[in-house]
C-alpha cells in the first residue's frame, strides 16, 4: 500500500511504467488552459493601457495616418487615377511602371498605399539601407546593384508570405548612384522591361527648380517604355483643413496628458500653410505640447528648445524682446534662432521679408530693414558657396532685431511668402535661354549661307 501511494505523488516518471494513467495529462491541460486565458486577458488589459498613455512620436503619427480614401489630401481625381491605373496594369500582367511626382508632403506615398490595400496588392517597398552590406567573403556591394538586384528578384518572383493576389513594387528612395549618373539608370529600365512581372511606381519629390522626375525619366525615355505619369499638386486649404481636424481629434484622444490641440492652432498653421501635410501636422505637435513654467524658464536661460517651428521664429525675430536690465542683449539669441534653421534660410527669408513691416513703428527703422534683407536677398541667390546662406541667415536675423528697437506690440499673425521668387526665377532663366538663342541663331544661319554659297560655286564650275 506504501509503494502505490508513493508511485502515485511521484514527480519524475519512468517511460517503461505501463500503470501510467492520464491524469496528470488532464491536470496539464487545465493549467494550460488557464495560464492561456489569464495571458489573454493581462495582454488586453496591457495593451490598453499602453493606447491610453502612449506619447511617442512615431506612435502618434502612425495613428494620424489615413485609414479610407476620405482621408488622403490628394485630390479624388489623382486618386481615381492611381486607382484605375493600378486596376488596368493587374489585368494585363505585364511589366508596366508609373512615376507619381509632386511637391514634398503633398501625400503621394500614403496614397499609394492606402489605394494599392484598396485594390488587393502587397505593396513591397525599397528602403536604402544605410550600412553596406558584406557578403561572406567580406565583399561590399555596390549600391546600384543590391538595387537592381532586389528590384528584378521582387517584381519577378511572387511572395510566397503574402496573402494577398497581386504585387507591387514601390520605390520612394532612389539610390543616390543614379541620382549622380542618369544614364546608368537605362540598363536597369530595359532590363525590368525584359524580365519584370509586376507593376512598379516611382515616386519622384519636387524641390524647386529641380525635378527628378525629368532627370530619371525624360520624355523620350517615358515614350520608349511606355511608362505613365501622373503630377500632384499641394494640398489645398480645404483638405489642410479636413486632415488637421481629423488629427486634432486623434491627437486629442490619444494623448490628452502632453498636447491640448485646439482651434486656434490649426488656425495657425492653416494660415502659413504651404501645402505640405507632412510640416504640418508636426508643427501642430510641436505648438500643442503642455509646456510646465519649469521647461519655460529652462528655455529662457538659453536651453535650446526642440520643438521650436518656423512661425515662432520668425516672431521673435519680428518681435524682439529685450533684456530689462540692459540694452544690449535679447531675451533670444539671434544665434540660437539661426542654428535651428540653418537648411531653410532662404525660406525664413522670405518669411521675414513677407512680414518685417507690420511690426516697425518708425520709417527710418523701415528703412534699415529693408536694406539688409535686400541685401541677404542678393546673397541668397549665390549658387557657388553654400555656406554663404548660413551667414546670410544670421546677417538677416541680426541686423532685423538691432534695427526694430521698439517694435509694435499688437497681434500681428504671420504670413506665407507669395510664389513671385520661383516665377522671376523662371523668367530671368527663359530670358537668358532667348538671349543666347539670339546670338546662337545668327551664326548658324550665317554657317548655312556660306555652305549654300560654296555649293553654288562648286556646281558653276
Amino acid at each position: 500500500m506504501v509503494e502505490k501511494k508513493k508511485s502515485e505523488f511521484r514527480w519524475c516518471i519512468s517511460s517503461f511504467d505501463s500503470d501510467f494513467e492520464s491524469k496528470p495529462q488532464s491536470k496539464r491541460a487545465k493549467t494550460t488552459e488557464l495560464d492561456t486565458t489569464e495571458f489573454d486577458t493581462l495582454f488586453k488589459q496591457s495593451d490598453f493601457k499602453r493606447s491610453k498613455t502612449e506619447t511617442s512620436l512615431s506612435s502618434l503619427l502612425q495613428a494620424c495616418e489615413p485609414q479610407n480614401k476620405n482621408h488622403l489630401a490628394i485630390s479624388k481625381q489623382k486618386q481615381n487615377e492611381i486607382s484605375k491605373w493600378l486596376q488596368c496594369k493587374s489585368l494585363k500582367k505585364q511589366p508596366s511602371m508609373l512615376v507619381l511626382s509632386g511637391p514634398s508632403g503633398c501625400g503621394k506615398t500614403v496614397a499609394v498605399k492606402l489605394l494599392a490595400k484598396e485594390n488587393n496588392f502587397d505593396v513591397i517597398e525599397w528602403i536604402t539601407p544605410v550600412d553596406p552590406a558584406e557578403d561572406e567573403n567580406g565583399f561590399r556591394s555596390r549600391q546600384g546593384d543590391r538595387f537592381e538586384a532586389h528590384m528584378i528578384r521582387a517584381t519577378r518572383y511572387h511572395s510566397v508570405l503574402s496573402n494577398c493576389s497581386k504585387q507591387l513594387f514601390l520605390v520612394k528612395d532612389i539610390p543616390n548612384v543614379y541620382l549622380e549618373n542618369s544614364k546608368s539608370f537605362i540598363p536597369l529600365l530595359e532590363k525590368y522591361f525584359q524580365m519584370g512581372k509586376v507593376p512598379v511606381i516611382f515616386i519622384c519629390t519636387e524641390t524647386g527648380s529641380s525635378s527628378l522626375a525629368h532627370t530619371l525619366f525624360p520624355p523620350e525615355i517615358r515614350e520608349k517604355f511606355g511608362i505613365d505619369h501622373i503630377n500632384t499638386c499641394a494640398a489645398t486649404d480645404n483638405a489642410m483643413k479636413n486632415v488637421l481636424t481629423r488629427v486634432s481629434n486623434t491627437l486629442n484622444s490619444l494623448a490628452s496628458n502632453v498636447l491640448n490641440v485646439s482651434q486656434r492652432h490649426i488656425d495657425e498653421i492653416l494660415s502659413n500653410s504651404i501645402g505640405d501635410v507632412r510640416s504640418a501636422v508636426l508643427n501642430l505637435i510641436f505648438i500643442s505640447l503642455k509646456v510646465s513654467r519649469e521647461q519655460q524658464f529652462k528655455s529662457e536661460c538659453g536651453v535650446r528648445e526642440e520643438t521650436l517651428s518656423l512661425l515662432h521664429a520668425v516672431g521673435r525675430v519680428i518681435n524682439p524682446k529685450r533684456v530689462t536690465t540692459s540694452n544690449d542683449g535679447f531675451v533670444h539669441d539671434p544665434e540660437e534662432l539661426a542654428a535651428f534653421f540653418q537648411f531653410q534660410s532662404k525660406t525664413f527669408v522670405q518669411f521675414l521679408q513677407e512680414n518685417y513691416l507690420r511690426t516697425i513703428r518708425t520709417i527710418e527703422e523701415a528703412a534699415v530693414a529693408s536694406g539688409i534683407l535686400s541685401l541677404a536677398d542678393v546673397l541668397n541667390s549665390e549658387w557657388r558657396d553654400y555656406n554663404l546662406c548660413k551667414f546670410t541667415l544670421s546677417y538677416s536675423i541680426r541686423g532685423l532685431m538691432l534695427a526694430n528697437e521698439k517694435p509694435i506690440k499688437n497681434w500681428n499673425p504671420i504670413k506665407k511668402p507669395q510664389n513671385d521668387h520661383s516665377n522671376i526665377r523662371k523668367c530671368l532663366a527663359k530670358a537668358e535661354t532667348q538671349y543666347y538663342e539670339k546670338i546662337i541663331k545668327p551664326t548658324l544661319n550665317e554657317t548655312n549661307k556660306m555652305n549654300e554659297n560654296e555649293e553654288t560655286i562648286i556646281e558653276e564650275d
